[in-house]
């Protein structure tokens, strides 16, 4: 059974924090305090602080097993633990791939027992298979052993099972317990996506060829040429990254694929010091870094690389990236790369962006939505370019413009893109244009003064219908009537004749928690995915605030929410507290969320949720937080709410959300009426309506 991972809630090796026993149960951190009061065998503290104190894991493990409270752990999970607790969070990658290797020894040499192997033999038996790998590996390699890397070997050689099934749990503990705000890790998701508009994707190239070889620039810790090398065709596999870590991960995922020995990975910098100068592939997908202020331009000025347009300008790394891409291709080769924004448009690259055009290089512009990479908070671009051969230069390039799709899915994005791109691929005339989302662009139609290849801008939205000027003053009669029930629907409320309320003590949810009445969530900061990309729709903050579902993405170790529970945005204008909506139960909780999930026998939701969006509460948040006056970080902890009877608590709960109704149904004649506006307005100049006449 999958569970949690606990590093980051761990202390020293074999102890455990109050936050990494409550994602060992699979609890509240509500449940351990609860438990310590409980029950007189808990554990005793063994370090730590008494507000953060930490506890002998063994110990904890013992008792949650005695009490039933331990789900099942798998053999991957438990030796990642070891591995994460003994490198105390440093040099995690270090311990992955560490790992990585002592499961591929073991696959190659045979062994089966746990004897940990010296650096020189462990790249011995890499080198049995991949000469470039040995070599990869050789420069990474300690001298001897410290500690922690003997806990990683041996607690890696104790897992029995598929090397490659292991050392991907592994990886995506990895990703997990570090975050994939990354520039080294491309979601699994959109490496997907990206080569589903590739040859290899149809299995061959141009040249009715199969795909041979496949490249990435920039490759990180792998995940685009990991996918490439899934379909377990003989393809040879490139990669080069700056990080060295990123690289030794990829050089043993790919080691442990069907990739096996062919795959080569280099460390270094693609652009600055190229290692494979003069090769030539049939695919190029990466993933390149964005917006690098020092990309090296000053000494590159008579790279022969610059083919379309000469020598980027410094402030153009992506176009830089571009023709690094391009030179390594064979005519008719294929490159998809992952764009900023405004590679597409920026002045500085109109010189460079007109050439590819002119070549016919650029064949396809695939415009994100937002939310697609957690790394970022724009929409970015997929471009599909095309080496150029003897044959007929393209006249047309495909616009798809994705960022328009109402599901912010890479499967939304495909189902969208994909039939568009094979069917431009094979016949140009095929294609199913779509009015907004899909559109063969003349060339020449793009050089103009911009050279602008931003896709919403040559895809034109359709005009609103002309509606039946009956209809439209129908529908003025049905908002009229809906202002009319917004009028109807605030709460009966009546002067009170000795305000009572700011008498009653205020407790904080730090207090109530220790009751046992209510449990606090926390959102995650950053979106964490796992290997395969074990990531779900997440409600975020303006989720809350528009009272909509999921339009973010969060780990599957997420909570879920639901009925009843309180969502609070932990960052905003001010503090705003709502009860979950339909749409948002069931749902994980998402980044910069709280979530306050109350026992109604002693604590109304709606009261709840009424009572912490008090200005008192507004006032401690400001007082707390740092940074401009206009956004508040909120601590849950520290809010407070009155103590009431539960009867009464109902009775002001309901006010609560008789007005939170109120203000949806405001919202929702507003835009009624803005939309019927718009509608006559429209009708009248166009003449379908006129005027009453007065006489």
């Amino acid at each position: 059974m999958d569970r949690p991972d606990i590093q980051g809630a761990e202390g020293a090796a074999g102890t455990v924090s109050s936050i990494g026993i409550a994602r060992l149960a699979g609890v509240g951190r509500a449940a351990v305090s609860n438990w310590r009061r409980r029950y007189a065998d808990f554990p005793e503290p063994v370090g730590g602080t008494p507000t953060s104190p930490s506890f002998d894991l063994a110990a904890v493990e013992h008792w949650l097993t005695a009490q039933g409270k331990l789900p099942e752990v798998s053999a991957p999970d438990r030796a990642w633990r070891e591995i994460a607790a003994a490198s105390g969070g440093q040099d995690l990658g270090e311990a992955l791939w560490l790992a990585g290797l002592m499961l591929f020894h073991r696959s190659v040499t045979g062994e089966a027992s746990k004897a940990v192997p010296s650096p020189n033999s462990l790249a011995a038996s890499v080198g049995r298979a991949s000469r470039s790998a040995e070599e990869l590996f050789r420069e990474q390699l300690p001298d001897t052993w410290l500690p922690r890397h003997l806990v990683a070997l041996s607690a890696a050689a104790g897992v029995a099972g598929d090397p490659a099934q292991i050392f991907e749990r592994f990886y995506g503990l990895y990703l997990r317990a570090r975050g994939a705000t990354s520039d080294y890790v491309t979601p699994l998701r959109v490496a997907r996506l990206m080569l589903s508009l590739t040859d290899a994707a149809t299995s061959t190239s141009r040249s009715d060829r199969p795909v041979a070889d496949v490249m990435d620039l920039a490759c990180g810790t792998g995940s685009l040429l990991v996918e490439a090398a899934r379909g377990g065709r003989d393809v040879r596999i490139l990669g080069q990254d700056l990080d060295p870590t990123a690289a030794c991960i990829s050089q043993v995922r790919l080691m442990l694929t069907s990739a096996g020995p062919s795959a080569v990975i280099r460390v270094g910098d693609s652009l600055r010091a190229d290692a494979f100068p003069g090769e030539r592939v049939d695919l190029v997908v990466s993933n390149p870094p964005f917006g690098l202020h020092d990309w090296a331009d000053d000494q590159l000025a008579f790279d022969p690389r610059w083919e379309y347009g000469g020598l980027p300008p410094r402030t153009e790394p992506e176009l830089a990236w571009v023709q690094d891409a391009l030179a390594h291709l064979r005519p008719g080769g294929q490159a998809v790369l992952l764009m900023p924004p405004v590679a597409a448009w920026r002045s500085a690259g109109r010189r460079i962006r007109g050439e590819l055009l002119r070549r016919g290089v650029v064949r396809a512009v695939v415009a994100l939505p937002v939310g697609l990479l957690p790394t970022t908070s724009v929409g970015l671009h997929l471009w599909v370019l095309r080496r150029p051969t003897d044959e007929k230069v393209a006249d047309r390039v495909l616009m798809v413009d994705a960022s328009r799709t109402e599901q912010v899915t890479a499967e939304a994005v495909i189902e969208l893109a994909v039939p568009a791109w094979r069917s431009f691929e094979s016949d140009p005339a095929s294609v199913a244009e779509q009015t907004g989302l899909v559109k063969l662009v003349p060339v020449i139609d793009l050089l103009d003064e911009e050279v602008d290849l931003t896709p919403s801008r040559h895809l034109a939205m359709p005009e609103g219908e002309v509606r039946d000027p009956t209809e439209l003053l129908a529908s003025g009669e049905q908002v009229l009537k809906s202002l009319r029930e917004v009028t109807q629907s605030l709460p009966a409320l009546v002067p009170a004749d000795q305000p009572k309320l700011p008498e009653v003590r205020g407790l904080s949810l730090d207090e109530i928690v220790r009751t046992g009445a209510i449990e606090i969530f926390r959102g995650y900061s950053r979106v964490s995915v796992d290997a395969e990309g074990a990531s779900e729709p997440g409600v975020t903050g303006g989720d809350v605030v528009r009272g909509t579902g999921a339009s973010g993405r969060a780990p599957r170790t997420a909570v879920r929410i639901e009925a009843g529970d309180v969502l609070v945005p932990t960052v905003g204008s001010s503090v705003l507290a709502r009860v979950a909506t339909p749409k948002q139960v069931g749902e994980r909780l998402g980044q910069n969320v709280g979530l306050v999930r109350a026992d109604p026998v002693h604590v109304d939701p709606w009261f709840l949720a009424g009572m912490l969006t008090a200005p008192t509460n507004r006032r401690e948040a400001t007082r707390q937080s740092s940074g401009t006056r206009d956004t508040v970080r909120v601590n849950l902890k520290r809010l407070q709410v009155p103590l009431l009877p539960i009867a009464e608590q109902r009775r002001y709960g309901e006010a609560f959300r008789r007005l939170v109704e109120f203000d949806a149904m405001v919202d929702e004649a507003a835009a009624e009426t803005h939309r019927l506006v718009q509608d006559l307005t429209t009708a009248l100049t166009r003449g379908s309506l006129v005027p009453e006449s007065s006489a």
